[in-house]
């Protein structure tokens, strides 16, 4: 057993506990891993969608090159 400030409480349940918060953290580690890897997918996914607009951007904004007509 172990004594703490509140109360006495068995190592085996101690014991499960720790296990149960071991799983928990590992559980956490696995999602934030795939957090960052989508984030770094969408972080791409940015960049292309805005060099997309750049290009339409620039498509649409030429001057337009007006002829000389003559008088």
């Amino acid at each position: 057993m172990l004594i703490t400030t509140r109360q006495i409480t068995p190592a085996s349940q101690n014991d499960d506990e720790s296990g149960a918060l071991r799983c928990g953290i590992a559980e956490l580690n696995r999602n934030t891993v795939l957090l960052i890897t989508q984030a770094e997918k969408l972080v791409e996914e940015s960049k292309q969608l805005l060099e997309r607009i750049k290009s339409f951007e620039n498509r649409n904004f030429r001057p337009n090159r007006t002829t000389p007509t003559p008088h």
